[in-house]
């Protein structure tokens, strides 16, 4: 036979236990309260820091400075620079979105954040910039030359308009790879060496080739005569033109990337600056 489930009554509580409970209880009402508070207070904190690094850095779209004009890529040759100038609170820029933890130590060495690289042509620049969620955007601006160094890296025949249509693609296209800034793949340095490729001396019917596809998919931007090559002889891998100006499929996208390397300041990983 099973023994007899003996039942036990719970002794009630003494004073003393039912105020303990009490207090803990209200304590932790309380902390459960105060950590609503700073969840909230934490999300609004990281807002006001967000919007103070967007002010800082002047984040996001900014009006475009190319007047009307005819868009060619079979104008006259105009001198093509590539220049840079510093940017104020990119520091603080790398620091606060952590964009410094994505160099590893196999790098050793990747570029100065600090210094913003932009192709140069007559009076304007034509630049990679960030907007609010740091994807990669086109902005252009007149030059000021005092606020610039610059160094010359080629020749082009495109127009001042031709150049912004080419910009725009160039971004186009970077962002349909990866939208999001990258101070190593993603940069200033990478968009610049792109738009040189597009718009240098003899790369015509590539441009033309690779615009077209752009144009079909965003219905953006028309260039006059686009297959239209009024200067074949261009085309050639070495040569000059008419005008005697030095020609090089290669050369300009090479000069400015001897420059970049040369004049980029490096910084080491290994040396905390984040």
């Amino acid at each position: 036979m099973s023994e007899p489930i003996l039942e036990t009554e719970t002794p009630p509580e003494t004073e003393g236990e039912v105020e303990h409970h009490g207090k803990r209880a209200k304590l932790g009402r309380f902390l459960h309260k105060e950590w609503s508070k700073g969840k909230e207070l934490s999300a609004e904190q990281l807002v006001k820091a967000k919007l103070q690094l967007q002010h800082s850095l002047g984040l996001g779209a900014k009006p475009n400075v190319i007047p009307p004009g005819p868009a060619a890529i079979d104008g006259e040759l105009r001198t093509v620079e590539i220049g840079w100038h510093p940017v104020p609170g990119m520091g603080a820029f790398t620091e606060k979105t952590g964009l410094g933890g994505i160099i590893n130590k196999s790098i050793g060495k990747f570029p100065d954040p600090t210094q913003h690289w932009a192709v140069l042509i007559g009076d304007y620049a034509h630049e990679l910039w960030m907007d609010e969620g740091l994807d990669v955007i086109y902005i252009n601006e007149e030059v000021k030359r005092e606020d610039w160094r610059t160094f010359q890296v080629g020749m082009t025949r495109f127009t001042d308009e031709a150049v912004r249509l080419a910009a725009e693609m160039v971004i186009h296209n970077m962002r349909a790879a990866r939208p999001g800034y990258n101070l190593i793949s993603n940069n200033c340095q990478n968009y610049a060496v792109l738009l040189l490729d597009a718009i240098q001396i003899g790369a015509h019917q590539e441009f033309a080739t690779t615009f077209a596809i752009y144009q079909a998919a965003t219905g953006s931007g028309t260039i006059k005569d686009l297959f239209k090559d009024n200067h074949p002889e261009e085309q050639r891998l070495e040569g000059q033109s008419a005008e005697g100006v030095p020609l090089g499929r290669t050369d300009t996208v090479h000069n400015a990337q001897v420059v970049m390397e040369q004049e980029t300041t490096k910084l080491d990983n290994h040396r905390s600056f984040f």
